[in-house]
Formats: structure tokens, C-alpha cells, sequence
């Protein structure tokens, strides 16, 4: 359709709420969005001169659809549901995400730190959500060391006196509920304390744990005391690494966002108990459109994966009124709580929704100049080894065995000069388990047969020349004798040396760039091949182990791994618990338990 058609097509829209669905010549869907009055909304695509993004979608549109709603609101969540579907190219857009980590305290007799991806309706007390796994498990692994919080998988008090204490409680890293010498409500006092410095409450924490140590020494419990003083040392030095922005008691994130010619990013302060206690840093590309109805849309997206709203959120974009009120009518629905969106323009609010904003172009340019430098290398790699174009994916190789039936092929995936670890791929290699090239040969033949997934532009081998040739041999018989391939051979110390054609040997030793970044490919793929080799092998012996358990074969050994994920998991497990294994009798389950006790 022309444009005139276009516009013609978009009058005829009645003035009500709905959302609206572009497509291309070719059908594809390139943009979705939402308005309250879809007949104004539409036709202004077609009836005004755009700049910019907004130019180049409408420029790609050949007809639209659209979906009528009641509400806005329902609008809203309508257009977040199809972009999550279609993943439009003009669409600002989350990756892919299961949700947030929160960590979470049980509540047991004797509590667990746990991380989780969702707040159950119990007793328990949850903590975030935090931006990453990274970020929870680092908090939790210095909550562990700071209040002795066991790191093992005894459960208690049902293993209490079982087993001696292990090395963290000789240490003082643990303070050993499983020793018996600690009760039930000293460890849950234990994990009050916790409770405080996880919700941020430092000053509160200290002046309780230093009453505590002073009280100690007066009954000449100088060891006890000893443990309160080393307990408020760490949480002063982890409370002088927090910003503090505002009040003990305030809470609210900031939202920062920039964008320019080359893309956008929305920068996120997530404020608890006056700190900064976390932000995630959000980047779009060129083509994606961030508008106020955008940033709203993105929003919702975005809490609905946390999971949680503060009651105040902050920002110096310009907002539109109606889609603020949209957010903030959403946003009780969700949390069933008040929360107010806010332009921020004044005083200690707007100071740090304008540092958000900074954050965010800082970070952004930050970003494209590690891309320019990774974009950098690959060029120089292709006129190092002459290569026809920049190679976009590089496709990494390496075989490791420790026996015949452990032998393991891993390749590692690079995209832009980055890793990706989700494109890695592991062969448990069958045929050709003792012989090095047979090996290579059957996983490469197993990877080209994946036609579905990405070819790559290059091709780097952990060998030499023998390697390059059974990599073109199977490049040949499946018609991709285009891929260039090369081997990264090694000198005598296990380094890498140079890489080869087949024929010819290509010295790295004048250019630092290349040699840097072939020598990061080439560990990364040996170790990544080694570990898959290694769980393999412990796997393997583990389910050995179990088969000589009575009434355990190899499937049920397999069943019984696959359920609980290692072998010491299972020696730990409870009857309760092996019985969930599917089609373990409760006569196995008993055999299973009596073997481990008598060990």
C-alpha cells in the first residue's frame, strides 16, 4: 500500500483504545504499538514528516492491523504481549529472561540462604530482586562469611553429630550448626542479623552486634566477643562501600536515559534504605524507537520480571501525562500499592535521576568503544589472514579424553569478537573416541549437520596441520568449503605459537593485537572442552558407584543422577526424597540409604 492508502486506511479507525500492528511488503511484523485513540494515534504516522527512527519504520510500512481494546491499560499490556511475540525490529526490547534473583531465608528451624527466581505466598523473608545472578550470589557469599552461614548441603537439625565439621568450621568461616554446639534459636539469631544487613540496616546492625560484643566481655566470653568484633569490622567496611543518597528510610529507584543517532540505554539506580544498592544498565540499538510511550511500555516489562515496585520512581525524561498515569495505574494493579511515577526537577531527586541519566551515556559510549576495539581486532584479522570478509562468528574446536569413553569435542562460539556461552556446544564423541582426528572428524560432521544453526565465518582448530585438513575435508563433503579454516598450534610450553593454513605456518609473534586475541580463543575452548570431558568422566564414575548399590542398574543409576544433578547431593538425600525419583521402589530407596550409612 502507498502511503495516501495508508493514511486513508488509518481515518477510517474509530477514536478509541487499542493497539496497532506494522508490517512490511514481506509481512513482517516491524513495529507494534499502542494509543487510547488509535485513529489519531495511526494516521499521524502518515500524515507527518518523521525524522529519524520513526522515518525509516514508517518508510519500511506496507499495511497495518489493529486489536481494540476497552482500556488503555489493557492496551498496554496487549502491546507488551505481541512485542515479546514478534520481537519487532523497531521495538525497544528486553532480552530473553525467566525473571530476577531474589535471595530468599527459609523458614525452618534452622533457616537457609537460598537464591530463587520467584516470591512464593509463605513465611519466608526474601531480599532484591537483584540485576543479575552475579550480583545475588556475590551479596550471598559475603553474608556467608561475615555471619558463618553453612555453605554445605547437611540438613538440620536432622545431620547434626552425623559427620565431624568440615574445613570452613575449623577455619571460622562456619559456625557449624552441625557440630551440636550451636542451638537452634543462637542460629536464628544468627540469621536476624542477617535479615538487617540484607534489607541495608547497618547503623542499626552494628550498634545491636557491638551491645552484644561489650556484654560478652564482661562475662569474660572474650571468644565470643572476639567473633562480634570481627562481625561489625567486615559490616563497616561493606557499609563504607555503599552511596549513600538519602535517608535510612528511603526507597525509590532513578532512571536515567540517553540516546542519540547510534542508539539509546536506560540506566536504572535501584534505591534501598538511602543506598544505591544495585542498577542494571539497559542498551537498544539504532533502530529501535525509545519514546515516552516506549519507556512506559519498557517499564512494565521490566517490574514485571523483578517482580517488585518501590513507591516512588524517578526520572528526568520527559514523560507524557497520559502515559505516566498509565504506568502508575498498571503498577497498583500489579503490586496492589501506590506508586508514583515522577518527573524529577528539583532538589536531591533530580541530582541523582540526572547522575542515572549520566550513568547511562557514559555506560553506552563506554559499551561502543569495547565494540569498536573488538570490531578493530576482527578487521585486522581479516587482512592479517587475508580473508574475504570481517568474520562476524568465529566457531572455536577442541577435543579431550581421559579414556576411551570420556573423549569430548567443545566448541566455543565468538559473535562480534565477544564469547557467547549460550552457542557452545559439547559431542560426546562415539566412533572415533581414541583417535584425535577421527574425533575432530565426527564432531565437525555433527555440527555442519545442524543446518539450522548460524554458519560461521571462520574456523580455528586447537592443532595443526592435520586438524586444518580433516576440518576442509568435512567442510568439502557438506558444500562449505568457503569457511576458512585454520589451526592454532602450540610450542613446546603449551602456548600458542602461531596458526596454520594447512600448508603454511602464520607467525603471531610480531602482531600483539592478534596474538592476544587468538591465545584467549584458544584457552577458552581448551578449557571449555576439558570441563565438559571432566563432568563426563566424574558423571560416569559416580553412576559407577551407585551400580553397586543393590537393586541399582545403569538406567536407574542414570534416573537417580539426572533427578538430583551429582553424586553427593544423592548420598545427602532422605528417603522423602529419593522416592521422587520416578520409578524408584521404596525397597531401592532403603538400599540406598543403609549403603551411604555404612560407608
Amino acid at each position: 500500500m502507498t502511503k495516501e492508502q495508508l493514511l486513508e486506511k488509518a481515518r477510517l479507525l474509530p477514536p478509541t483504545p487499542g493497539v496497532y500492528i506494522m508490517h512490511s511488503q514481506s509481512g513482517k511484523v516491524i513495529y507494534v504499538g499502542k494509543s487510547k485513540a488509535l485513529c489519531n494515534r495511526v494516521s499521524s504516522y502518515f500524515a507527518q514528516t518523521h525524522t529519524g527512527k520513526t522515518a525509516r519504520m514508517v518508510a519500511s510500512v506496507h499495511d497495518f492491523e489493529v486489536y481494540h481494546t476497552d482500556t488503555e491499560l489493557e492496551a498496554l499490556l496487549l502491546e507488551n504481549s505481541f512485542i515479546k511475540q514478534y520481537m519487532p525490529r523497531y521495538n525497544i526490547k528486553l532480552k530473553d529472561s525467566s525473571g530476577y534473583p531474589y535471595l530468599k531465608i527459609t523458614d525452618e528451624e534452622y533457616p537457609r540462604l537460598v537464591t530463587v527466581y520467584k516470591r512464593e505466598d509463605d513465611k519466608a523473608r526474601y531480599f532484591g530482586p537483584f540485576s543479575s545472578y552475579i550480583v545475588a550470589r556475590n551479596i550471598a557469599e559475603t553474608a556467608r562469611r561475615t555471619f558463618g552461614i553453612p555453605t554445605c548441603n547437611r540438613v538440620f537439625p536432622k545431620d547434626i553429630g552425623k559427620q565431624r565439621p568440615c574445613l570452613n568450621a575449623q577455619i571460622g568461616l562456619c559456625v557449624a550448626p552441625c557440630s551440636g554446639n550451636i542451638s537452634s534459636s543462637e542460629y536464628k539469631e544468627i540469621f536476624s542479623e542477617l535479615s538487617r544487613f540484607l534489607n541495608g540496616e547497618y547503623t542499626f546492625l552494628i550498634k545491636s552486634l557491638t551491645d552484644k560484643m561489650n556484654a560478652a566481655a564482661e562475662d569474660m566470653y572474650y571468644e565470643r566477643a572476639a567473633k562480634y568484633r570481627d562481625r561489625i569490622n567486615a559490616i563497616k567496611r561493606l557499609g563504607d562501600k555503599q552511596h549513600i543518597v538519602g535517608a535510612p528510610d528511603f526507597e525509590g529507584d532513578f532512571i536515567g536515559v540517553y540516546r542519540d543517532d547510534l542508539g539509546s540505554a536506560v540506566n536504572l539506580f535501584f534505591v534501598r534504605h538511602g543506598a544505591i544498592a544495585d542498577r542494571e544498565c539497559l542498551y537498544f540499538g539504532a533502530d529501535e524507537i525509545l519514546d515516552s510511550s516506549a519507556v512506559i511500555s519498557l517499564l512494565q516489562r521490566l517490574y514485571t520480571l523483578r517482580g517488585y515496585i518501590p513507591g516512588d520512581i524517578y526520572t528526568t525524561f520527559e514523560l507524557e501525562e497520559t502515559d505516566i498515569s498509565l504506568f502508575e495505574q498498571w503498577a497498583k494493579d500489579f503490586s496492589s500499592l501506590k506508586v508514583s511515577l515522577k518527573i524529577a526537577r528539583r532538589g536531591d531527586k533530580k541530582t541523582l535521576a540526572e547522575m542515572a541519566q549520566t550513568n547511562a551515556k557514559e555506560l553506552l559510549l563506554h559499551k561502543r568503544k569495547a565494540e569498536e576495539k573488538d570490531v578493530a581486532v576482527l578487521t585486522n584479522l581479516a587482512s592479517f589472514l587475508m580473508l574475504e570478509t570481517v568474520p562476524e562468528r568465529i566457531e572455536a574446536f577442541d577435543i579431550s579424553n581421559s579414556g576411551e569413553e570420556y573423549t569430548t569435542a567443545g566448541m566455543t562460539v565468538l559473535i562480534n569478537g565477544r564469547f557467547v556461552k549460550k552457542h557452545y556446544r559439547t559431542f560426546n564423541i562415539k566412533e572415533f573416541a581414541q583417535n584425535d582426528y577421527g574425533a575432530t572428524e565426527e564432531a565437525l560432521s555433527r555440527r555442519f549437520s545442524h543446518s539450522e544453526w548460524d554458519a560461521p565465518d571462520l574456523l580455528l582448530m586447537d592443532g595443526g596441520v592435520q586438524h586444518v585438513a580433516v576440518a576442509k575435508k568435512v567442510l568439502k563433503e557438506k558444500g562449505l568449503s568457503h569457511i576458512p579454516v585454520f589451526g592454532m598450534i602450540k610450542d613446546e610450553h603449551h602456548k600458542t605459537r602461531s596458526l596454520t593454513d594447512g600448508e603454511n605456518e602464520i607467525g603471531l609473534t610480531t602482531r600483539q593485537d592478534l596474538f592476544v586475541f587468538i591465545y584467549r580463543i584458544q584457552e577458552e575452548v581448551h578449557r571449555f572442552s576439558l570441563d565438559r570431558m571432566d563432568k563426563k568422566r566424574r558423571k560416569s564414575v559416580s553412576s559407577s558407584s551407585l551400580t553397586a548399590i543393590k537393586g541399582v542398574g545403569e538406567k536407574t543409576a542414570a534416573a537417580i543422577l539426572g533427578h538430583f544433578g551429582s553424586f553427593k547431593a544423592v548420598k545427602q538425600a532422605t528417603k522423602e526424597e529419593l522416592l521422587k525419583v520416578k520409578g524408584l521402589s521404596e525397597k531401592t530407596a532403603d538400599s540406598i540409604i543403609s549403603y551411604f550409612e555404612g560407608e
